[in-house]
């Protein structure tokens, strides 16, 4: 039977199925929140729960495949200086574009203040926040109508959970059990034990997503399956018994915990296909665009549209415009930003070369070795 390994290596480690899965995604979220901005929270709430099951995996297909790709970035690194750095280009760049838009550009057209009050209302200037993952949800006087009232952009909630992720994996690659797999493995059966735990504890009102602590660790068993990807076996059968056992913990909420790690095989499953590119995969990694400019736009739609604006029609007017941008986002700021690798490794190897030098001295004045002394995995 093959494994996650002999499939990825098939696609040359550079599988469409993650590519088109971010996209699939990206916009199913956006068609969630159709309901949200047309209906309102507690009407858009009501149906969301009778797709409970769906609306839970949706956020977890995300993290858990986030988990499997960082950590191939991470096992590419000679140190988390050029880990975190690209993180940071991946993230911040495009999140600071897409906030100061919304509230200088967005904010100024929708309103309902004088431009001045704007300007200088406190909430204006802490939006600005949002930038460094200190999510603010207001701007003064914008949406102050719309059936979802107030919220610029609801979407960034996820942000600071994203954060999270990168840190903890930060964590566990300085104590080097990111880069032991047994004892990774240790680490995630003592957590999955943790949390059925906690969950049994916190019995008290289901969400309609996991809660932020599950989708972290949606996140964490993506990166136990990258680390065991030689031995996890690429199965159909297996998939569908993921898909089963995810069904059963998020029907009723009362089984969540059990449900990040066969939900991130699943999105192993289906991200390691390698499905013929076509050009909205091709062309560009359009899946963050659409995840930070879709609910601010479905905002501005619902703004601009009739009082008992339908779901539908939202979506079909919103979801075009935020391919546009998303489009335009990763080619004017995403793709830019990246380029910035080659600065961010330059910055690494002269920190490591000084640590070299001075672990040189430190050890012997009469022998000067060069070598990077955080070159290795177990360095990090």
């Amino acid at each position: 039977m093959p494994s996650l390994a002999d499939q990825l290596a098939l696609s040359r480690n550079r599988p469409a199925g993650f590519d088109y899965m971010r996209v699939v995604l990206a916009a199913t979220i956006i068609g969630l929140h159709s309901l949200n901005v047309s209906l309102g929270l507690g009407e858009a709430l009501q149906v969301q729960s009778k797709l409970r099951i769906g609306v839970a995996m949706i956020l977890a297909l995300f993290f858990a495949l986030s988990g499997f790709l960082v950590t191939a970035s991470l096992l590419r690194c000679k140190s988390l200086i050029s880990f975190l750095g690209l993180r940071v280009l991946r993230i911040g760049p495009a999140l600071a574009v897409e906030t100061t838009l919304s509230a200088v550009v967005i904010g100024s057209v929708f309103t309902e203040l004088p431009l001045a009050q704007y300007v200088a209302d406190p909430k204006f200037h802490a939006y600005f926040l949002n930038i460094v993952g200190d999510i603010h949800y207001e701007l003064p006087g914008v949406f102050l109508n719309n059936p979802l009232p107030r919220l610029v952009n609801c979407q960034l909630w996820t942000v600071p959970y994203e954060l999270w992720c990168y840190v903890i994996l930060a964590l566990l690659a300085v104590t080097t059990i990111a880069f032991n797999r047994v004892a990774y493995l240790a680490f995630m059966v003592i957590a999955q034990i943790g949390l059925i735990g906690y969950d049994i504890y916190r019995w008290d009102v289901v969400p309609i997503q996991l809660r932020p602590h599950l989708l972290v660790f949606s996140f964490l068993a993506g990166v136990g399956f990258y680390l065991w990807r030689d031995k996890v076996p690429y199965d159909r059968t297996v998939c569908l018994f993921a898909l089963v056992l995810c069904a059963a913990g998020m029907a009723t909420g009362r089984g969540d915990a059990l449900a990040p790690v066969p939900a991130a095989y699943v999105a192993c499953y289906f991200g390691l296909m390698n499905p013929r590119r076509s050009w909205i995969v091709a062309s560009g990694d359009y899946s963050y665009g659409l995840y930070l400019y879709g609910f601010v736009i479905q905002q501005c739609v619902a703004a601009f549209g009739p009082p008992a604006q339908p779901w539908y029609l939202n979506l079909l007017i919103s979801l075009p415009l935020a391919f546009g941008i998303a489009v335009a986002s990763w080619h004017l700021v995403e793709k830019h930003a990246l380029r910035l690798r080659a600065q961010v490794e330059r910055i690494e190897a002269a920190v490591l070369s000084r640590i070299s030098i001075a672990a040189f001295w430190r050890k012997s004045p009469e022998r000067i070795e060069l070598g990077p002394a955080l070159g290795g995995r177990a360095s990090v």
